[in-house]
């Protein structure tokens, strides 16, 4: 069976039994997240050899100046995201609370970025390492991005507002991925970005919503 095949085959296969779970478990406690995403990478390293070749086969190697160019892409455009959400923290607070400056000083974000790391590297690994890498054999770059990118927003379904900004990111980081394959700038951008979007604009505590 030709490599173009199987990917195909593979991707259509996991698709839909993405789609059945999504569609049966539209609302879901965090921690079901974090198992399903813990069964994934395990189901997903056993192929980690393929991933590597296919990788090989679809991209460039990575200049050795990739990882310091990787961290900075990563860093500037989490910084610029940032004054975004920001902006729309500003707003929300003023519409519905709590206020901005209980929302800006809960200290509940620091442990919740330190928590959502592990999680956020998870999901880069499986949609950058793993569903990128395989829709490179399918599609040309621009289009492989964007599917992942929808893959990704998928993933936080039916929270449609995080699904927009999620897509927006996912572009982003697929494309500095592409470049370096380096996950680690990725996974502290998501999971900054992850943190203040909920503390700060939708004004959720992320890590007591996590322990109940």
């Amino acid at each position: 069976m030709g490599t173009r095949r199987s990917v195909a085959l593979e991707l259509a296969a996991i698709g839909a039994a993405a789609l059945l779970f999504v569609a049966t478990f539209r609302v879901r406690p965090a921690y079901v997240d974090f198992a399903l995403a813990g069964v994934a990478v395990a189901l997903i390293a056993a192929s980690a050899a393929r991933s590597r070749r296919l990788w090989d086969a679809a991209a460039p190697l990575p200049r050795d100046s990739a990882d310091r160019e990787a961290w900075v892409a990563s860093g500037a455009f989490t910084a610029a995201a940032l004054l975004v959400l920001v902006g729309l923290a500003v707003w929300t607070s003023a519409r519905v609370g709590p206020s901005l400056a209980a929302r800006v000083s809960n200290w509940h974000i620091v442990a919740a970025i330190a928590v959502y790391f592990p999680l956020a590297l998870l999901q880069q690994y499986i949609f950058q390492r793993y569903l990128l890498g395989r829709l490179l054999q399918l599609r040309p770059p621009a289009g492989a991005v964007a599917i992942t990118a929808i893959a990704f927003s998928s993933v936080h379904f039916p929270r449609w507002p995080v699904m927009a900004l999620v897509a927006i990111a996912c572009c982003v980081w697929s494309t500095i991925y592409y470049r370096s394959r380096n996950l680690l700038p990725l996974a502290a951008s998501h999971a900054l970005l992850g943190s203040v979007l909920h503390f700060w604009v939708f004004g959720d505590d992320l890590l007591q919503s996590w322990l109940l």
